[in-house]
């Protein structure tokens, strides 16, 4: 009689242990304070923009000469800073074949820095740009100079 009703006792209890569990839209983590809806929001987004850079934009290579050659190249990134590439003739370096234009720069000593947008039209295999670098003035060669 005394197992007759722990079962019953169990078996009446079964319904309410479920309810608190099914009633949360997102399971709390370990140590989880609260939930920042907006802040999950932005990551999720900014992993979706980057799956859709990385597997859905068409991308292709672009070969980079200079005359002279040996002319370091730069290019400058979404956060505003000039990363350096390798020196021309460039192996190959990937961009978006979607038209997007990105800014290059080449220095190199004696001569004066040149910053142009080079851009792959649509579909396009692989690009080839070509820069010509002009020499520095001389110091001596300055007008008004004594």
């Amino acid at each position: 009689m005394a197992r007759l009703r722990v079962l019953v006792f169990l078996i009446g209890l079964a319904p309410l242990i479920g309810i608190g569990c099914a009633s949360q839209s997102r399971p709390a983590k370990v140590g989880e304070i609260g939930m920042n809806s907006f802040q999950e929001k932005m990551v999720q987004a900014e992993a979706q923009a980057q799956r859709h850079y990385d597997f859905v934009v068409p991308k292709t290579t672009a070969i980079i000469r200079s005359q002279p050659p040996g002319a370091l190249v730069e290019w400058f990134n979404s956060d505003g800073v000039w990363v350096a590439i390798a020196n021309t003739p460039t192996p190959g370096m990937v961009i978006e074949s979607s038209g997007k234009p990105e800014l290059i720069r080449l220095t190199m000593p004696g001569y004066l820095p040149l910053t142009r947008w080079i851009a792959a039209p649509p579909n396009s295999r692989a690009i080839e740009v070509s820069f010509e670098l002009k020499l520095e003035a001389p110091e001596d060669d300055f007008i008004g100079r004594r």
